[in-house]
């Protein structure tokens, strides 16, 4: 009897232990900080058991915690971006190329695709043209504008650098720059002869800075190098540009 006794203590023993246990792990789970790395986490954890679009509006609530949380907004904005919530994606894509640090490069594909599919072709436009101010070049972000014109030829005005005065202004320190790429375009060592992207640069730098024209060549780019920009991936800074990329290497991502 004394032995059946003790069997019916210890289990209750081991009983209430556990509740105890039980309690103890609920207790400290509700006790933890719901902050915008708990929900970040969340959202990995979200994407890990394959429910992207649940992990959206759990990234969205981790930048409603801390706006400055750019590694969420980040997530979240390719996230929508994927799942063709291209206004959402928008805003954020927006919010990081006015930040220091990441500027009209960050994220520039899906910000401008975005734009497209929403239907704001100005819009783009204008971007798109900023991204060329920004990299001092890009033949290939030039070809874009050609075709959303071709295709929406009241916007044909978007093409010409004067009807950008306020981003002139912004990146008139890359007038040299510019030009410098502009003459890429006609470099008769190097059999290159290409006068309508030519023209296009060099009144991209005119705008820029009209005394850019009256500058000598001082060789701070080679003629004859490559006419295409290699532009960095993600949201890295523009600082320089690599003007010395030879034309048989992969260009631009």
């Amino acid at each position: 009897m004394k032995k059946l006794l003790s069997i019916v203590f210890c289990l209750s023993v081991l009983c209430v232990s556990g509740l105890s246990a039980d309690a103890k792990k609920h207790d400290e789970t509700q006790s933890q900080v719901k902050d915008a790395q708990f929900y970040y986490n969340e959202g990995i954890r979200y994407e890990t058991h394959n429910n992207k679009e649940g992990a959206i509006d759990v990234y969205a609530k981790a930048v409603e915690l801390d706006p400055e949380f750019d590694a969420a907004r980040i997530a979240k904005a390719q996230l929508s971006y994927f799942y063709g919530r291209y206004q959402e994606a928008l805003a954020d894509y927006e919010y990081l190329a006015s930040k220091p640090g990441y500027g009209a490069g960050a994220f520039y594909d899906n910000r401008i695709n975005c734009r497209l599919k929403l239907g704001q072709y100005a819009e783009a436009l204008d971007d798109m043209y900023e991204v060329i101010l920004a990299y001092c070049g890009q033949v290939k972000i030039y070809e874009q504008m050609k075709q959303i014109v071709a295709e929406h030829p009241e916007l044909a005005y978007k093409l010409k650098p004067s009807s950008h005065p306020e981003l002139n202004a912004k990146y008139k320190d890359n007038a040299k720059i510019m030009r410098d790429y502009a003459r890429t375009f006609k470099d008769a060592r190097n059999n290159i002869n290409e006068p309508e992207i030519y023209d296009f640069f060099m009144d991209v730098a005119i705008a820029l800075n009209p005394e850019s024209l009256n500058t000598e060549w001082d060789g701070t780019i080679e003629v004859g190098s490559t006419v295409y920009r290699k532009t960095p991936s993600g949201h890295e800074e523009v600082t320089e540009v690599d003007i010395n990329q030879k034309s048989d290497e992969n260009i631009n991502n």
